[in-house]
């Protein structure tokens, strides 16, 4: 693929996310949302208008005309769109998780080996600036314990997803990259049905094998909303707040918390723009297939240690 062709996207999916993709697609240099598919008539029309976009009823249609494509359809339908995206040669980017099944999102993954093609996850908070910003301050200390919390009041959408796979996943793949080289040797889960048929609440605590511990928990019964991480070193406490994009730091040293400043950005155009990157220059998208495979794998195990 040449380095200085616009890269021509497809998005199957127009719902909130895919609509989402498309906008930013529009200010990235290099990218465009070339072609779209849904299965509702208005939306094609309404992408049309909007983003110039071509429209498919097939997405294997549109599949013949673009260079890339992202995946923003129901979980449900992630693997069999995936599965004929790469089976096309087409670097694609699914939003998450990368699949409803680990079984699923490990034979996306190793078709895209097969393939020699980009799979990447779409687990957008690794392009929170609050959350790069806790990665650097914490790179070079002794991590003792981490807490995440994710909260928000109940969705009005009607889901038969559970709160692991709806919220919770995305901490749990923050967790794995928080400690990149350690494994979990147990963990820990307890869920609650409150307004739905699964679950609604769920804590999650993971036992690393250096001894660390990270407790994790999603509620989207609650009267508020938040999404914190808390790390704990040697040194003193780190706190992210990802929604505020900012970073408290507490020195056991210095008893008064300050305020660690950061770059703030959009993490979407953060998140494409490096999908964009790793297709021109042939690398590894930040969040890999493995990435996402890896997240579904430990909802799976939290959900098995809910129920």
């Amino acid at each position: 693929m040449k380095k200085g062709r616009g890269l021509k996207f497809g998005i199957i999916g127009l719902g909130k996310m895919g609509n989402f993709h498309a906008k930013k697609l529009m200010e990235i240099p290099g990218a465009k949302p070339y072609a779209v598919f849904d299965v509702r008539e208005e939306q094609l029309n309404k992408a049309a208008q909007e983003y110039g976009a071509k429209t498919f009823t097939n997405y294997n249609d549109l599949l013949k005309e673009v260079d890339a494509v992202i995946v923003t359809a129901p979980t449900e339908k992630h693997f069999e769109i995936a599965s004929a995206t790469l089976a096309a040669g087409k670097p694609t980017l699914v939003e998450k998780p990368l699949a409803k099944t680990s079984a699923d999102a490990e034979k996306l993954v190793a078709l895209a080996k097969e393939k020699n093609t980009i799979l990447s996850a779409g687990h957008i908070e690794r392009f929170n600036p609050a959350f790069q910003g806790i990665l650097k301050l914490i790179r070079k200390e002794r991590v003792l314990g981490i807490d995440i919390k994710r909260t928000s009041p109940f969705p009005e959408r009607i889901t038969d997803a559970n709160v692991v796979q709806d919220m919770m996943i995305h901490d749990l793949d923050i967790a794995l990259n928080l400690l990149p080289l350690d494994e979990i040797e147990s963990l820990t889960a307890k869920g609650k049905k409150v307004k739905s048929k699964v679950f609604d609440i769920a804590i999650a605590k993971l036992y690393f094998k250096s001894g660390i511990i990270t407790k994790i928990e999603a509620n989207r019964v609650s009267d508020s909303t938040q999404r914190k991480i808390v790390v704990s070193t040697e040194k003193g406490v780190v706190e992210a707040d990802l929604l505020k994009k900012t970073i408290i730091v507490r020195d056991f040293q210095h008893p008064s918390p300050s305020v660690h400043h950061i770059k703030v950005y959009d993490q979407l155009e953060a998140e494409l723009t490096d999908f964009v990157k790793a297709i021109k220059n042939n690398l590894s998208p930040t969040v890999t297939g493995e990435d996402g495979l890896a997240a579904v794998k430990l909802a799976e195990e939290v959900e098995k240690a809910c129920s």
